[in-house]
């Protein structure tokens, strides 16, 4: 799982977080009400740290750059939500920095899988050289969805995310509002299930 090893805490100077004066809260609320010297403002307030932490998970200048300039379009189109009492302005801000990071190198790590990868079809019986392998994928496939079907709402959720979306465990707590251990346990029966229903079809 793609999940830099990067804390807020550990990893900049004391201070550099804090908003003693409370200039950066006034800065988000004045982007709220659509001013853009706001953002201007907090941009060359925070830029250069943010771009520093985002080399530092990415290794690549370009990239860093990039996920630096997505991190402020959403922070400005986020400011109206903001909500100081819930966060601190900058740990806010990285945050927002942190999941642009992990989606790019989610995305790099997939597509350096996808493209080497390959995967087998595992059958008990040997395949007759005359069956059509698609036909082959689409019944596995089948197969697939109707073990997913026996998966309750919250099992369901849980297992996607960590299977196509290649979320942690802490991630999907986070993304579902819902406690770690119950997450894990979730995991843990929809993995039981969905074998048992592809060991009963050969799968």
């Amino acid at each position: 799982m793609i999940e830099p090893e990067f804390s807020l805490n550990r990893n900049f100077p004391a201070g550099v977080g804090e908003d003693r004066t409370g200039d950066a809260v006034a800065l988000i609320e004045r982007m709220a009400k659509g001013e853009g010297d706001a953002l201007t403002e907090l941009y060359e307030m925070w830029s250069p740290v943010l771009l520093g932490a985002s080399f530092r998970m990415l290794g690549d200048r370009h990239e860093a750059e990039e996920a630096v300039q997505d991190s402020f379009v959403r922070i400005w189109h986020r400011a109206v939500d903001y909500d100081p009492l819930q966060s601190a302005p900058f740990a806010w801000a990285f945050a927002v920095m942190r999941g642009y990071c992990i989606d790019r190198l989610r995305y790099r790590h997939r597509a350096k899988r996808d493209s080497s990868r390959v995967v087998p079809i595992h059958l008990h019986a040997p395949t007759e050289k005359s069956e059509d392998p698609r036909v082959m994928a689409l019944d596995d496939w089948r197969r697939v969805r109707a073990a997913l079907d026996t998966l309750g709402t919250d099992e369901r959720k849980c297992l996607e995310l960590a299977v196509f979306l290649e979320y942690t465990h802490s991630e999907i707590s986070d993304h579902l509002a819902t406690p770690l251990g119950t997450v894990k346990n979730r995991l843990r029966r929809a993995l039981e299930k969905v074998r048992n229903h592809l060991s009963r079809h050969e799968l």
